[in-house]
């Protein structure tokens, strides 16, 4: 289970590293990347946590 959930948070990390919204504006578009970076963080940890306690 914890490893599909790191698969959906690595997709949904990787459309918001992706997007660009004109409408957002620069910091907007940079809060939604650095949101992208800690998805994909998230899911890196819950991996390797998965990994450790095999």
């Amino acid at each position: 289970m914890n490893l599909f959930f790191a698969i959906l948070l690595i997709l949904f990390g990787s459309f918001l590293i992706g997007l660009t919204v004109d409408s957002f504006g620069k910091t907007g578009n940079l809060i939604m990347h650095l949101i992208g970076i800690g998805c994909n963080l998230g899911a890196i940890f819950i991996v390797r946590s998965k990994i450790e306690n095999q």
